[in-house]
C-alpha cells in the first residue's frame, strides 16, 4: 500500500472563509462490477481510505437496468450512475435512477440524462470526435486514472513496477491531462462546467507475486472534494451542479481543506460561482499545506504564480474563469473549479 499521512480517524473539515460549509471526499467514476464488487465491499474498502462518497458508473450495456443503489450503504453515501460510449468518448449518467437506451447519439444520451433527473458527465473529454459532442455536459471528468494507465505500456509499467516502490509507481500516474485541460478551458471560458477526476476501477497487475494499481490503493491516490453544508444527496449534488469542489492528490500529502474564492470588501464568493469584475476584487486560494508551485490561469493560461507558499492572492483585470493548479515534486497536488468573473 502506498503511504498515506490520514488522520487517525476521519475527521470532516470546515471550508476555510467559508462558515457552515463542509469538505467532504470522494470518488466518481468507480466500476465495481468490473472489480468484482458489491456495495457493501466497496463501502468498506472506501471507509478504510476515508472516503465519504462515491458515484458509480459501471458501463451500460444494452438491457442493463441497475446503476447501483443510491443512498448510505454502510457509512458510505453511494450516488447510482452508469458510463455509455459515445461519440468517440464516454458520457457518465451520475445520479440516475430509471434506464437510459444506449447506442444514442451524444446529445441525445445528454438530454435522456437530464429527462432522468440525473447529471451528465464528459469523461475524458479529448477523446470525443467533436467538442459539440459534450457541449451539453454538466461537467468533465478532466483527469482519468484509467485513461492514463492505458495510455503507458504494460511491459514499462511492469519493470517500472520492479524497481520502484508503490509511492514511485503511483505517483508517476499523476499525468496532468494537457488535452483534457485545454477542452475543458475551451468550455470554460463561456459557460459554467463543473471539473473533477474519474478513477474507474483497479488493475490488480501481478508483479513478482504481489498486486499493483489494486483498487485499495488508488482510492488512496487522489479524491475529488465536494462542499456542502451536509453529507445528503440534495447539498452534494447541488455542490457538483455548481461547481462548489475541487481535486487532491493526496499520495503527494492528504488534504483535508482547501479554498478558492473571490472577495470584494466583505463578500466573498466560492469556486464555482459567478462574480461581477469590479475595484477592489480580489481572487485568493488557501492551501492545507504549503505546494512548491500555485499557478492561477485565466481561461487557461497561467496569469500569476508563487513558490513555496500556502496561498496566493490576485487581481484580476479582466472578465475569464479563473482557476488554482498547486504541485509538488513537479507533479499535481490540488486542482480547483474556476471563479467566474463576468
Amino acid at each position: 500500500m502506498p503511504s498515506t499521512d490520514l488522520p487517525p480517524a476521519r475527521f470532516i473539515s470546515a471550508v476555510p472563509q467559508f462558515p457552515g460549509m463542509r469538505d467532504y471526499r470522494g470518488v466518481f467514476g468507480l466500476r465495481i462490477k468490473a472489480a468484482g464488487l458489491d456495495q457493501t465491499a466497496a463501502a468498506d474498502l472506501a471507509k478504510a481510505a476515508q472516503i465519504d462518497f462515491i458515484f458509480l458508473a459501471d458501463r451500460v450495456k444494452p438491457g442493463d437496468t441497475d446503476f447501483g443503489i443510491g443512498g448510505f450503504t454502510g457509512e458510505i453515501l453511494f450516488f447510482s450512475g452508469g458510463a455509455f460510449e459515445t461519440g468517440g468518448g464516454e458520457i457518465i449518467a451520475a445520479n440516475i435512477h430509471d434506464p437510459i437506451k444506449p447506442n444514442l447519439a451524444p446529445n441525445d444520451l445528454i438530454a435522456a440524462i437530464h429527462d432522468g433527473g440525473g447529471m451528465a458527465i464528459a469523461a475524458d473529454p479529448a477523446k470525443f470526435k467533436s467538442p459539440s459532442d459534450y457541449a451539453l455536459a454538466d461537467a468533465m471528468d478532466v483527469y482519468d486514472q484509467r485513461s492514463v494507465w492505458d495510455s503507458q505500456s504494460g511491459t514499462g509499467l511492469y519493470w517500472r513496477a520492479i524497481f520502484s516502490g508503490s509511492d514511485s509507481f503511483l505517483s508517476a500516474l499523476d499525468v496532468r491531462p494537457d488535452a483534457n485541460w485545454a477542452a475543458y478551458d475551451n468550455m470554460t471560458a463561456g459557460a459554467r462546467v463543473t471539473m473533477l477526476a474519474g478513477l474507474g476501477g483497479g488493475d490488480d497487475m501481478t508483479v513478482l507475486g504481489s498486486k499493483v494499481g489494486t483498487l485499495p490503493q488508488l482510492l488512496l491516490c487522489y479524491t475529488t472534494h465536494l462542499l456542502a453544508r451536509e453529507r445528503s444527496e440534495a447539498p452534494l449534488i447541488e455542490a457538483l451542479k455548481l461547481g462548489h469542489s475541487y481535486v487532491s492528490f493526496d499520495l503527494l500529502g492528504y488534504v483535508g481543506d482547501f479554498s478558492f474564492y473571490a472577495q470584494n470588501g466583505a463578500t466573498k464568493t466560492l469556486m464555482g460561482d459567478e462574480v461581477a469584475l469590479a475595484p477592489g476584487l480580489k481572487l485568493k486560494a488557501e492551501l492545507p499545506a504549503s505546494a512548491e508551485r500555485v499557478v492561477l490561469l485565466q481561461n487557461g493560461t497561467v496569469v500569476a504564480s508563487a513558490e513555496n507558499t500556502a496561498s496566493i492572492e490576485f487581481t484580476p483585470s479582466a472578465a475569464a474563469a479563473y482557476r488554482i493548479e498547486a504541485y509538488r515534486n513537479g507533479r499535481m497536488w490540488i486542482l480547483s473549479n474556476p471563479v467566474y468573473v463576468r
